[in-house]
């Protein structure tokens, strides 16, 4: 394999990075073309003499490539009987030259088999050149380690010798203002979190400085991950059970303002200990509340504006109730304070309910009465009620005289995306200082599941208040260790691009997305495909077959293998059916639940699971079932434009999470009367997903 420094300054115009990046994916396409291999989308050969390397995932649309002469100066190496197969990388660029019919200059490729003529020669003479020696050093080369499945679980050391320039920019900073940790799923946003604050605890214990930190992740599975992953880095010693003078507390926010409401609230009292559960009974509970007004909506009408008025009468329930309960949690508890006058002049917040007028806020403010009952009949306190009542404690005279003393000199947030304002409010308030907001959090947008109220900096507003400090916020983005295949990273970015006209803040977390997977882990790599079937109880019983046939090509576990369902019938019927028949699944039923994963990978089963609870999770591959037309997202039998935005936003957002969930392979399943789901549309006309006919 010879490069043209000449002819290309493949090196010389590139940063390290660059340079790494080239050599490796010219490098892995000549041992696949030497060696017959299956060749990925970013490898193409145009004709018997020339192929293009592409060495950026082609979500980026760079449209740099690197030109192959796959017969170099081949009649001259034929008169001088000169044995092997050449290969000439001769020039990088954006231009596509003259495609096949182009030829490359050999001046220096003659140049070099001239020099290699006397080159073992100078090898063997030369004791500190010897082969063996090189090939040593050479394979425990780093870049072997930057694979797609490093654990998590490593030591603080360790970590510091596989990190990105960016990730390493952010862990080693000292965290004196707000810093948000920006980038796709499995680029090592919460790796880096948790390594930035196990560095500030022992930056902190190298001065001998007093430090408290708090660790805060969305619910108790996520915050049992977290902690064992930061004793794993070193951070045990700063984790005491007790307060001392170091202190990394992990706490879910809803444990935080438990703790700070103990006087008040009993655990009895919360709808649900696990925040994203609680916002799932949160859900029933309005969906009752809408149920018992629904006698009354006549004497409302009249005072109706006309939109909302024909929505709430053509619309299906199951689509209402989650624009309702955002409505009753971000605008009438969070923005309104549960003040009726101040509700009336609030402005509606963009493809949320379609409230415009008194009379449409009144009969919401009547849905709001009805779910407030409920609560009260039950003694129960849902997740607004409890960081609202936390923060009032937080704004009082008490705490900002206490708050020196127990604030916290550092911040960091899990899956920031994943809270909702009322929650995002509250984050500036912990701090030590009302001047300084040292706050770490990490971002994916496209995962933003629960809220529909974001705009492009709500994030930095809500977290920070004053204009000074969000004008000395950073935003990091991530690049870097993705976890996800190549032609993986290539599905995602189509599914999120095809959801960009859904997001008034859309900013593409492919973008900065590479790939780093080693040429062994890229054997176990697959085209995405999708495959229909005939009937929902032949797609089924197919599930199951697929993710075997996935686990046999990969060489994995079954714990490897997640089975992720988008139609809650279809997930209970195959959990049913996996009950009765005994087959090998573990059921997934909390959000970013790893105990669940070790426990399948131990007993040896599939994980079965809806899409809200796979995101945080890892898997050498993924199944997706019931991903078709009219299911993904749900065609309501209306065409109100607020709940097709809605259903919209959250399928694209939940199959970009599941598709991301898998290092290697990703299998869709739909039924062939359906066809495939409207948001598969633009990766099937790319390429990014095969069509199978099973």
């Amino acid at each position: 394999m010879v490069f043209d420094l000449d002819q290309s300054r493949i090196f010389s115009d590139a940063t390290n990075d660059q340079a790494i990046l080239y050599l490796q994916r010219v490098l892995r396409f000549a041992i696949k073309f030497w060696d017959k291999g299956v060749l990925t989308p970013a490898e193409k050969v145009l004709s018997a003499t020339t192929a293009a390397v592409f060495p950026y995932p082609l979500s980026q649309k760079t449209g740099v490539r690197i030109a192959l002469d796959l017969n170099p100066d081949v009649e001259r190496l034929a008169k001088r009987n000169r044995s092997g197969r050449y290969l000439l990388a001769y020039k990088i660029g954006t231009d596509q030259g003259d495609g096949p019919q182009e030829t490359a200059s050999v001046a220096t490729f003659r140049k070099f088999l001239d020099d290699l003529d006397g080159l073992g020669t100078k090898l063997e003479a030369s004791p500190g050149l010897a082969a063996p020696a090189w090939e040593t050093n050479f394979s425990s080369t780093t870049l072997g380690q930057l694979s797609a499945k490093v654990d998590i679980h490593q030591g603080y050391e360790t970590w510091l010798r596989l990190l990105t320039e960016d990730q390493k920019r952010f862990i080693l900073a000292p965290l004196l203002h707000p810093v948000r940790i920006d980038g796709p799923a499995g680029t090592g946003k919460t790796a880096s979190l948790a390594l930035a604050a196990i560095h500030s605890m022992r930056q902190a214990a190298s001065e001998g400085r007093e430090y408290q930190a708090v660790f805060i992740t969305h619910s108790e599975a996520s915050r049992r991950s977290i902690s064992t992953v930061l004793k794993a880095m070193g951070g045990e010693e700063f984790m005491p059970e007790q307060p001392s003078i170091r202190r990394l507390r992990v706490e879910t926010l809803q444990s935080y303002c438990s703790g700070l409401l103990r006087q008040e609230i009993s655990e009895t009292e919360f709808v649900d200990t696990d925040a994203y559960d609680a916002k799932q009974l949160q859900l029933m509970y309005v969906d009752e509340a809408l149920r018992q007004v629904g006698n009354e909506f006549a004497s409302y009408a009249a005072f109706m504006s006309p939109d909302f008025k024909a929505y709430m009468e053509n619309e299906e329930d199951e689509f209402k109730v989650p624009l309702i309960q955002h409505e009753i949690s971000v605008v009438i508890k969070g923005r309104a304070k549960e003040n009726l006058d101040t509700y009336k002049r609030i402005s509606p917040i963009p493809s949320a309910l379609p409230v415009s007028s008194e009379g449409d806020k009144a009969f919401v403010w009547r849905i709001y009465e009805r779910y407030r009952e409920q609560l009260v009949a039950g003694g129960q306190f849902d997740t607004d009620d409890v960081v609202l009542s936390a923060l009032s404690q937080l704004s009082t005279p008490i705490w900002r005289r206490r708050r020196a003393r127990d604030g916290f000199d550092a911040i960091f947030v899990d899956e920031t995306h994943l809270f909702n304002m009322n929650e995002l409010s509250i984050f500036h308030h912990l701090t030590r200082s009302e001047n300084s907001f040292p706050i770490a959090f990490a971002v994916d947008r496209s995962q933003a599941i629960g809220d529909r109220g974001w705009a492009d900096d709500i994030d930095v507003a809500s977290l920070m208040p004053s204009s000074e400090e969000r004008s000395s916020s950073t935003t990091i983005n991530v690049k870097g260790i993705f976890r996800c295949s190549p032609d993986i990273v290539n599905l995602a970015f189509s599914i999120t691009s095809a959801g960009a006209s859904l997001f008034t803040n859309f900013q593409d977390p492919m973008k900065l997305a590479h790939s780093n997977m080693t040429f062994e882990e890229e054997k176990k790599a697959k085209r995405p495909y999708y495959a229909d079937y005939s009937t929902d109880a032949a797609m089924v019983d197919a599930a199951l077959i697929v993710a075997e046939e996935m686990r046999v090509s990969m060489g994995a576990t079954k714990g490897d293998i997640a089975i992720v369902v988008f139609d809650e019938h279809l997930f209970h019927e195959l959990e049913k059916r996996s009950i009765e028949e005994n087959r090998p699944v573990e059921i997934l039923k909390h959000r970013g639940d790893p105990e669940v994963v070790r426990r399948a990978k131990s007993a040896g089963r599939f994980v079965l699971s809806l899409p809200d609870y796979v995101g945080g999770l890892e898997f050498d591959g993924v199944v997706l079932v019931g991903v078709d037309e009219g299911r993904v997202p749900p065609s309501p039998s209306s065409q109100h434009s607020q709940s097709k935005a809605y259903l919209s936003f959250a399928a694209h957002n939940k199959l970009y999470v599941a598709v991301t969930r898998a290092r290697y392979q990703v299998a869709i399943l739909g039924v062939r009367a359906r066809g495939p789901s409207g948001i598969l549309k633009s990766a099937l006309d790319a390429g990014a997903l095969e069509k199978l006919n099973s």
